[in-house]
């Protein structure tokens, strides 16, 4: 059985991964702009979602 944290990290990778790649074929941004969104998405907002739908089932 699949976590609610599992969940929520799976689908950020998912949009992270097409935000990066899309960034890279339709826009002319710079490597360093699209790999700051991609570990933004992929890993920063992931964790700050779940610490957030921890404390606030906790309460």
């Amino acid at each position: 059985m699949v976590s609610r944290e599992n969940k929520v990290v799976g689908g950020f990778v998912v949009v992270a991964l097409v935000l990066t790649y899309g960034g890279f074929w339709l826009t002319d941004l710079p490597s360093e702009i699209l790999l700051g969104t991609l570990i933004f998405a992929g890993v920063i907002a992931p964790m700050v979602v779940n610490n957030y739908l921890d404390t606030r089932e906790s309460v």
